[in-house]
């Protein structure tokens, strides 16, 4: 028996949604805000010194990869075509920093977390 083609649904949009506790991405059907498909992973934090949060940026970056991949993966199941992904959107942790070398491409140290309860809180 021959396996059914790929669904129609869509246009498609996706969410790339990286924050400081997790990554996720989100797909949903443009014309009904219908979510299909997600997947979201959860970060380590380090806290070197009182106050200070960090993050490897490779673990972040791996994350990403890791949640379209999966979220990819579950449309598949469900016979939904990612070809018909025709958007993404990105939303991540603004303030946090990384410094990466300008010849490879490597992060020079852990990214710098923006921590509002530094010096008392904002």
């Amino acid at each position: 028996m021959a396996a059914p083609k790929k669904g129609a649904v869509g246009p498609l949009v996706g969410a790339v949604v990286q924050g400081t506790n997790s990554t996720r991405f989100l797909v949903f059907n443009s014309k009904t805000a219908e979510l299909l498909s997600h997947h979201q992973v959860e970060l380590t934090q380090e806290f070197p010194r009182e106050g200070w949060v960090e993050q490897d940026p490779k673990e972040i970056l791996q994350s990403v990869y890791e949640c379209i991949e999966r979220t990819c993966e579950k449309l598949d199941e469900v016979n939904v075509d990612i070809a018909n992904i025709k958007a993404i959107g990105v939303s991540n942790q603004r303030e946090t920093t990384v410094i990466w070398d300008k010849l490879t491409g490597e992060p020079l140290y852990n990214a710098v977390v923006d921590c509002l309860e530094t010096e008392g809180g904002a």
